[in-house]
């Protein structure tokens, strides 16, 4: 008898941790697992919901529709407006091909199945539309976005632009792109095209930031060696940094600089010299609070940009290399655009996002970014000290092509050189200086000079959004 007990004990707790073991297995899914299974482009499931549902549109930020299902045929057939300029963004939704962008991102809301409320589901079912997703409004300017996209004529780099004070993100570019609506017929071409146009590389491309990092290295010395704005450096042209020899650009001459001299004309020799002045832990740290290492908190995914710490051997030429944005340092060009709308928000961080508000089928309207809270990284003292070297970069420096009669532009340009050809041409900047409405980065990949090719990009895009606020 009691073995026959010992052994209905231990069935019986045996059937307990099974079922306790489903439930944690089911809630994990639930929960954890949940916006993953729904993201899925593998999850057959969402492709039958999708047969039943006309799935939500997709507008920019003046209600124009960059994506939109209709009916061909007795077919239902998702048609996209904005061409090769939305492509990398918006993406595609292809029962074949799969999701990707922002169809992929929201694909709950847009089928309508991300809704968690039981009584707010009873209700589209009783009224009849829970057979329709969800709209989605972006904060992105369609006109802003094909004058970028164009503007690059078909040359690999991005373009970020961002509200400085909001966080809203105007304009998202990745060139080459491609037309959603073509991808079926133009997939072979497409995908194995060498330049990448799937890659949306305003998000997920990761490179060298070159000059324009001076600034992240400048806020540093300011903050904790604010001497160096008064006194000057001299420069023979080079610096040796364990045995290791780092050169200005051929434009520069040795000779004396001040601190706005070296901004202004973007000496490396000079920079190396003020980020050895800042403590190595101080530097890493004022990185990390410009958003290197760590991920970013936009409502699309953001590959991460790195500020490695250098190794035991080796390190302080990796540092050197760091404090001009080179060597080992990798950047998105959504990180640079965040840098820009840092000094131009005075020393403040806000959260980027590209999803205003979301409208259910029964018109309920969930605003999705509620809150411009802001987190200080440098004082507005320092931010205001960055902001007017940048202004003199424009003026009188080497970012004159991104100049704006009427208009005073803050900017910084960069050439950061890589592996792989040439020079990366880099620009970041916001106007107008003293209330600044747009924030961006622009790169244009192995294309040299940030100043001759990226800065009028720039200028472009600056001028086309400030006109449209008129």
């Amino acid at each position: 008898m009691d073995k026959l007990e010992r052994n209905i004990k231990l069935l019986f707790t045996v059937f307990c941790f099974l079922f306790i073991s489903l439930i944690i297995y089911l809630t994990y899914f639930t929960t954890v697992e949940r916006e993953r299974l729904i993201k899925s482009s593998y999850n057959r499931r969402l492709w039958e919901q999708e047969e039943k549902v006309m799935r939500g549109t997709i507008y920019d930020r003046k209600g124009r529709p960059l994506a939109e299902s209709g009916i061909e045929g007795g077919n239902k057939k998702r048609i996209y407006n904005g061409g090769k300029a939305i492509g990398p963004l918006v993406g595609y939704s292809d029962r074949i091909l799969g999701r990707a962008g922002l169809e992929s991102i929201f694909n709950g809301e847009l089928l309508g199945i991300s809704e968690q409320d039981p009584v707010a589901l009873l209700r589209q079912k009783i009224l009849g539309v829970n057979e329709r997703g969800s709209n989605l409004y972006l904060t992105i300017d369609l006109d802003l976005q094909k004058k970028a996209y164009n503007l690059f004529q078909g040359r690999k780099g991005a373009l970020v632009a961002l509200e400085p004070k909001t966080g809203q993100i105007l304009a998202l570019v990745s060139s080459p792109g491609y037309d959603p609506s073509m991808i079926k017929q133009d997939w072979e071409t497409i995908s194995n095209n060498e330049d990448k146009p799937l890659m949306n590389r305003a998000t997920q491309g990761l490179y060298p930031p070159g000059s324009i990092f001076k600034i992240i290295t400048l806020a540093a010395a300011l903050t904790h060696n604010p001497e160096i704005e008064t006194e000057t450096f001299y420069t023979p042209g080079y610096i040796k940094v364990n045995g290791n020899i780092i050169r200005d650009s051929e434009h520069l001459w040795p000779g004396e600089y001040d601190l706005s001299t070296a901004f202004r004309y973007s000496s490396n020799t000079v920079f190396i010299q003020i980020g050895q002045r800042v403590q190595r832990e101080k530097m890493i740290s004022m990185a990390e609070s410009f958003g290197f290492n760590s991920s970013n908190k936009c409502d699309i995914p953001v590959a991460k940009s790195t500020f490695p710490r250098p190794s035991m051997v080796g390190g302080d030429v990796e540092m050197a290399e760091a404090f001009i944005g080179q060597g080992k340092i990798l950047a998105t060009p959504m990180e640079m655009a965040q840098v820009a709308a840092i000094i131009a928000n005075e020393g403040r961080v806000v959260t980027p996002y590209i999803m205003e508000k979301i409208i259910s089928p029964l018109g309920d309207v969930k605003t999705v970014k509620s809150s411009t809270s802001t987190t200080q990284i440098v004082s507005k003292q320092v931010a205001d000290k960055i902001k007017a070297l940048m202004v003199e970069v424009i003026r009188n420096g080497t970012g004159t092509a991104a100049a704006i009669n009427g208009i005073e532009v803050a900017g910084k340009t960069g050439s950061a050189e890589n592996p792989h050809g040439r020079a990366h041409a880099w620009f970041i900047g916001f106007a107008p200086a003293q209330n600044p409405e747009i924030a961006l980065a622009v790169i244009v990949e192995n294309a040299g000079s940030g100043g001759a090719v990226a800065g009028p990009i720039a200028r472009d895009v600056i001028l086309q959004y400030l006109n449209s606020l008129k």
